[in-house]
Formats: C-alpha cells, sequence, structure tokens
C-alpha cells in the first residue's frame, strides 16, 4: 500500500504533536525562515494534518513522525545545527529535518538542488548520512505499512473477548488507553520464565487524543473530536488481533473453534 494524503496519518493522531492548521502567512514565514521553497507534496500533507505521527514506516529506520509548522515541538523550522557541526565530516547547512531525535535525522536536503530537495538521512554520532529518495514524492513511494503481526476479526471487541477467554481460558487485564489513546486488551498465554502476550484493540477509535498529564491538555482535548477508523480498509465494528510469535497459531486456531472469523490485516490491504 502506498502512502498518501488520505492515509498516511496515524489515526488517532497525538494532538501535542499536530500544530494549528497550516496558513499562507506560516507557510511564507517558515520558507523564509530555511530560506528554501517547500515541496509542493509535503505542503499538502500539511494541508490535510499540520504534522504528527505517520501510520506507514521507512524501512530500516526509526521515522515515524513528519513535523508541521506552527509554535509547537516538533516544528520544521526549530532546529539548529551549531552544536553538530564539529562532530561531522559532511556539510549541514541546507539540511532541514522534519523527523529525528538529536543523534540522527531525515532532512529535506536543499546542498545540491534549492527547488527540488532531496531526502536524506543524517547520523550525528556515527558521522554518516545517504540518499534516502530524489525528491519528497519518491520518499513517499518508499514508505511501507507495516502490520504483517496484525490479524482482522471481524466482531465486536467484547464478543472475540469473550469466546477467546473461555477457549484460551485467559483472563484480559483492565484495557490500557495512554500509550495510543484507544482501548488496548492485553491477556497473558506464558509463564513468568517465557511470557508470551495476546493484544485486542478496536477499528473505531477516537479522531485524536491527548494525555491528561500533558500542559496542554486542556486547550487541545477538545479538538479533532468525534470517531475514526484507525484502517479505513476494515470493517469499522472489526476488532484488530496481534500476539507474540510463539502463540499466535495457537490463537489463531483459538479463533477458528470459537468461529470467529480472522484474517491477516494485509489481506484488505492488497
Amino acid at each position: 500500500m502506498t502512502a498518501t494524503l488520505e492515509n498516511i496519518w496515524q489515526v488517532p493522531a497525538y494532538l501535542p504533536y499536530v500544530q494549528p492548521p497550516l496558513t499562507k502567512a506560516s507557510v511564507k514565514a517558515a520558507e523564509t525562515k530555511i530560506g528554501h521553497k517547500l515541496p509542493i507534496e509535503f505542503l499538502n500533507l500539511l494541508r490535510k494534518q499540520n504534522g504528527g505521527y505517520i501510520r506507514f514506516s521507512l524501512p530500516g529506520t526509526v521515522h515515524r513522525t513528519i513535523a508541521g509548522i506552527g509554535p509547537h515541538f516538533p516544528s520544521l523550522t526549530d532546529f539548529d545545527w551549531n552544536e553538530c557541526r564539529e562532530s561531522v565530516s559532511f556539510p549541514l547547512q541546507g539540511l532541514v529535518p522534519f523527523d529525528g531525535d538529536g543523534h540522527w535525522h531525515l532532512c529535506l536536503d536543499y546542498r545540491k538542488a534549492t527547488n527540488s530537495p532531496k531526502v536524506s538521512y543524517v547520523d550525528i554520532e556515527c558521522n554518516r548520512q545517504s540518499t534516502i529518495a530524489n525528491s519528497f514524492g519518491d520518499y513517499l513511494d518508499k514508505l511501507r505499512l507495516d502490520v504483517k503481526d496484525d490479524f482482522v476479526i471481524e466482531e465486536v471487541l467484547d464478543k472475540v473477548k469473550a469466546q477467546l477467554s473461555k477457549v484460551l481460558r485467559i483472563k484480559f487485564e483492565p484495557p490500557d488507553t495512554w500509550a495510543h489513546g484507544y482501548p488496548v486488551h492485553r491477556a497473558s498465554l506464558g509463564t513468568q520464565r517465557s511470557p508470551q502476550w495476546l493484544w485486542i484493540s478496536p477499528n473505531t477509535v477516537p479522531r485524536g487524543f491527548v494525555r491528561r498529564d500533558d500542559k496542554r491538555y486542556r486547550a487541545l482535548k477538545h479538538l479533532m473530536q468525534g470517531a475514526a477508523l484507525r484502517f479505513p480498509e476494515v470493517p469499522a465494528t472489526a476488532s484488530i488481533l496481534t500476539a507474540t510469535d510463539a502463540v499466535q497459531a495457537r490463537v489463531v486456531r483459538a479463533c477458528l473453534q470459537s468461529q470467529l472469523l480472522i484474517r491477516p490485516l494485509s489481506e484488505y490491504l492488497e
């Protein structure tokens, strides 16, 4: 599946990473600060959602976010290479990072083409750089949706939990919503020496979320209200199931024994 304007952003959106809606003035100010025109494909993404986590990943990297344009972290214009220059043997001027943690960065690379930047990966600690794509459009084509361990059960979550609890003789823990903004139900199928886990979560989730301990909680909690689908290709009432490798086959057999229709999520995305 290819990343597009309609499917690239992760659902629910982590609201602290989403900047205020993009405006012509904010784009002009950003381009003035970085000294270059931004690729139209990049701006089109930010017009849909101004930054945040993406559903897709870049093979071989931990890249999972695209910075938007605005006053909050992470921001496309909030970077400073001054402390890094002595750590690398290549020029940093002309690199505009849109993801990274200070040790590595994924960048719009204007060093050789001021009108059509490449996308480059730079590792400050290891003094390494590499070209990821010849344009931002090519970069989008290289993104992949990693769902090889995920399954879809076309039943509501409560029914799936009840059936699997009975067949597998397991008990689900109280759901955790902190990590992802939607309930994730976990059950143990292993031992203390060999822990094995099963996770079930809904496909229909809030459009956006912010944690209560976030300093901007009051300002953000009413944004992006309503529900959305994590995977628009999957029925709204379906459940998403993941299990550790050692018990995956056992869980699939339990679903079939319970007459729960289970299919790899990848089949829905073909």
